[in-house]
């Protein structure tokens, strides 16, 4: 099943220019199954989900993470009901931690992003994916941070990150069909960690 597990929509992401309904229309017009809306450090509820989903028509499976900016980097994250625990700007071990505590996956977003310095810090603590590629992604900084996953055996996430509809359907993962819920996807990236 085509996931694109990271996506910002406007307002809540001021960087992006994408209204959730145009969202919905792109991803399902490039093929995508299932989509993670996951906006900087900030998480749709439940109930604001619900009603983006019932504008929803098609099989589109519609889920909410977030982008979490730390003191080092971007992480995004899975499974977590709401953002208590979590400030911006934060160390990413606390960020890490709290999230494990919860059940959520930590997948550092573009780590290698601005240079080969910038995602080193990813060798030393504990998460549970890497976004290898996305439309924010230069080639170098890819093969850096699909360098990282291989020799840490973490899970490889590609996405489009997107901040406008032009990218959306370039990038995605395949995840199993069996993904339901946002829990799922969560235990799945973690449980992929290869000692």
């Amino acid at each position: 099943m085509k996931f694109d597990c990271h996506l910002h929509t406007s307002p809540r992401s001021t960087c992006s220019t994408i209204s959730p309904e145009s969202l919905l229309k792109a991803s399902m017009e490039a093929g995508i199954e299932a989509i993670v809306i996951t906006e900087h450090d900030s998480l749709w509820s439940a109930d604001e989900l619900n009603s983006l989903r019932l504008k929803c028509i098609g099989g589109l499976k519609i889920f909410a993470g977030v982008e979490v900016s730390c003191l080092d980097g971007h992480f995004l994250v899975y499974g977590l009901k709401d953002l208590r625990g979590i400030s911006f700007n934060m160390p990413s071990e606390r960020l890490i931690s709290h999230a494990h505590l919860n059940g959520a996956a930590v997948v550092a977003a573009h780590p290698f992003r601005f240079s080969r310095e910038d995602g080193q810090h990813c060798y030393e603590i504990d998460i549970d994916g890497v976004e290898v590629s996305s439309s924010n992604t230069s080639h170098e900084a890819g093969r850096l941070a699909l360098k990282l996953a291989n020799e840490r055996g973490l899970f490889q996430l590609t996405s489009s990150d997107a901040h406008t509809t032009s990218v959306i359907g370039k990038y995605h993962t395949a995840f199993p069909a069996h993904i339901s819920t946002i829990s799922e996807l969560a235990e799945f990236i973690r449980s992929y960690k290869q000692e």
